[in-house]
């Protein structure tokens, strides 16, 4: 068994993925505050997308030193794959480039959400 943390790469992987978990947790955050007070809700959508994009990369730093510091440094023997926290990381990875572009698209269609669009109705006439 090898302590992972005792290398230098071990602790870099893991502070950057730390580094950006807690600027998800800080973007969920705004998030709630934004959409509880009307006259913040699109004021700033568009900083929580970019927030959202420097938290995305610093999870993919940590998940792209893990894999390559840990096959070229430790010796692999037997069954050797990462756990069920790996894939849980790439699918937090993604879910924070995804949730990005939506804070950023978002306010392009504030009015219609708030329903100040006039309905339009397309008909043909006989």
């Amino acid at each position: 068994c090898i302590f992972l943390l005792i290398s230098a790469w071990g602790r870099a992987a893991a502070a950057t993925y730390l580094v950006g978990f807690i600027l998800l947790v800080i973007c969920f955050a705004l998030a709630i505050i934004a959409f509880a007070i009307d006259t913040l809700r699109f004021n700033f959508i568009r900083g929580i997308g970019g927030l959202l994009f420097v938290a995305a990369v610093f999870s993919i730093m940590g998940l792209v030193i893990y894999p390559v510091k840990f096959s070229t440094e430790i010796p692999l023997t037997g069954i050797n794959m990462f756990s069920w926290a790996y894939g849980f990381g790439w699918t937090t990875a993604i879910m924070e480039i995804c949730l990005g572009f939506f804070f950023c698209c978002l306010p392009n269609y504030e009015d219609q959400i708030l329903g100040n669009v006039k309905p339009t109705y397309f008909y043909s006439s006989p």
